[in-house]
């Protein structure tokens, strides 16, 4: 069999699971706020840690009525990976200094349905035994068992300064090397990108920075360049 019949059947595999996956994230768009681009974003760089073989879980940190976790699911329901998702389903929690003027009005906003995320995740046909709903405020979700042994996938949807820093505190170090991390909120809340910069100097590490649309930045963990 010659590699070219190969890379046509594989391309037409791909092609048709691309199909199917753009009807399914139409509809799951009915449950965020995030919009369909950034849906179907979030689901390409799912698939491309499928294809890398990169080892671990889906997290999401901030899963309002589950239109990301759904979109990200829809690429991991082949295999044997689960889905962690976090979120008080209370609104957005208190803010600290650090987040800026505007945020204060956001406080108890944003207000999620584990309900809604059960029908997102229905639409996403991934199996209701391999994702675990954690609702709570973070800092009691995250000290409380189980939790993931690897991530594959974090994204992190979680506005606040502290919010956002006690994630990456949380998770970073269960992501393995060509893993994802996805900081929703990067161009939008001042506090999100002072989390980020605070850790990264906490770290001593300098990620490659990728944007996507005016809010979204996202890096492969310790991807050094982006050269073929």
């Amino acid at each position: 069999m010659s590699r070219r019949f190969i890379r046509y059947a594989i391309d037409r595999i791909y092609g048709a699971r691309k199909l199917a996956a753009s009807r399914e994230l139409k509809a799951i768009n009915a449950y965020s706020i995030a919009g369909l681009s950034r849906l179907e974003k979030l689901y390409e760089l799912a698939e491309d840690v499928m294809s890398r073989d990169v080892k671990g879980d889906f997290v999401e940190c901030g899963v309002y009525n589950g239109g990301s976790a759904a979109a990200v699911s829809c690429a991991f329901r082949e295999s044997e990976r689960r889905s962690w998702l976090f979120d008080s389903f209370a609104g957005m929690p208190q803010i600290s200094e650090t987040d800026g003027p505007d945020a204060e009005s956001f406080v108890g906003k944003c207000v999620g349905s584990e309900e809604q995320v059960h029908l997102a995740m229905r639409l996403a046909r991934f199996p209701v035994d391999r994702y675990v709903i954690r609702r709570g405020w973070f800092e009691e979700t995250f000290a409380a068992g189980p939790m993931p042994k690897a991530v594959a996938f974090l994204h992190i949807d979680a506005d606040w300064y502290e919010s956002v820093l006690l994630s990456l505190d949380t998770f970073y170090d269960l992501v393995p090397d060509g893993g994802v991390i996805v900081l929703d909120d990067f161009g939008y809340w001042e506090g999100c990108r002072e989390a980020f910069y605070d850790f990264v100097d906490g770290r001593k590490i300098k990620p490659l920075l990728e944007r996507f649309e005016s809010t979204q930045t996202y890096w492969i963990k310790n991807r050094q360049h982006n050269r073929q």
